[in-house]
């Protein structure tokens, strides 16, 4: 896992897309984030900072 460039912190990873079963029960137990349905360059998320990363 990659950590936030500002903080140090844990990030979340972005999904875009459709999600599967297995993403969206990950997503409840916050492990990763599901983005919008488009392509987006962001594709990490750090919950302390609020703010989104393309690593």
């Amino acid at each position: 896992m990659k950590n936030c460039p500002k903080c140090e912190r844990k990030l979340k990873r972005v999904f875009h897309g459709e999600p599967t079963d297995e993403l969206a029960i990950m997503s409840l137990d916050s492990e990763i984030l599901i983005g919008n349905c488009c392509e987006c360059i962001y594709n990490y998320y750090c919950d302390n900072c609020d703010e989104f990363f393309s690593l």
